[in-house]
């Protein structure tokens, strides 16, 4: 990894710290059908909901970078 990104990627992981993030998760990949599936904990567990609807979001904006169209559904609980 170029150091450059692992300076950053270090920098981020204090901010989020600092903030009382932590946590983990699980990348499911099939590339032949196009398909990833993302299973995240996080504590604190209230603040899952926000987090990931933040990530979802920013998720669409990458692909849209990639000249993907992106269309999120958020399920309502």
């Amino acid at each position: 990894m170029n150091g450059s990104y692992e300076f950053q990627i270090e920098d981020a992981r204090q901010q989020a710290a600092q903030q009382g993030f932590s946590g983990r998760a699980i990348i499911d990949v099939h590339p032949s059908k196009g398909l990833v599936r993302m299973k995240i904990e996080m504590n604190p567990s209230e603040r899952l909901p926000e987090f990931m609807r933040r990530y979802a979001g920013g998720l669409a904006v990458t692909l849209s970078m990639m000249n993907l169209e992106a269309k999120v559904h958020l399920a309502e609980e």
